[in-house]
């Protein structure tokens, strides 16, 4: 995933979670909102979401691109 479209992605899921509330959350990714459950997967998206937006666009971005650096490529991992 370059940058870009990791930017995109945090600016997505930071748009739907703010434009939609725990209801729709729960018909999205089907939890049933009458369970604990449910409750704490908002909790839980809802605190990623505030994290996420604690660095800014060029500190992810340098991030991003300094741990697709560190990932060995594909072939190296696969078994021969």
């Amino acid at each position: 995933m370059e940058p870009a479209q990791f930017n995109q992605f945090r600016k997505a899921l930071g748009t739907f979670y703010w434009d939609h509330g725990f209801e729709t959350f729960c018909r999205v990714t089907g939890f049933d909102p009458q369970f604990p459950h449910a409750l704490e997967k908002w909790q839980q998206f809802s605190t990623c979401i505030q994290a996420m937006g604690q660095l800014d666009d060029r500190t992810w971005e340098k991030l991003l691109e300094a741990s697709l650096v560190d990932q060995a490529p594909i072939e190296s991992v696969l078994p021969r």
